[in-house]
């Protein structure tokens, strides 16, 4: 039984969701995101975000860095990296 507890614990782990931007610069990232966490990936580092509340967007937040989420548009600010205009970049359907 408890072989069957342990199985059932693992199967529970959270969904990642991953998801590509390209920004007004064309400056692109990856964000992937878990419960209660953004990581926001570009080619020379990434920043670890906490959800934080908001009432107009998603937010995620640290003391370094802030990414809002609304819909396919993202808004990312750090000291190094004012990012304000991006949008999500989705595959395209080949027929």
């Amino acid at each position: 039984m408890s072989f069957l507890v342990f199985l059932a614990g693992e199967a529970a782990q959270p969904a990642l969701e991953k998801r590509d931007y390209r920004c007004f610069d064309e400056t692109t990232f990856t964000l992937v995101l878990s419960e209660g966490q953004a990581v926001v990936r570009f080619k020379n580092g990434e920043y670890r975000l906490p959800r934080k509340p908001s009432a107009i967007a998603v937010k995620y937040a640290s003391a370094k860095a802030t990414l809002y989420l609304d819909g396919d548009f993202a808004a990312f600010v750090a000291d190094d990296r004012p990012l304000p205009g991006c949008t999500r970049v989705r595959a395209s359907a080949t027929p």
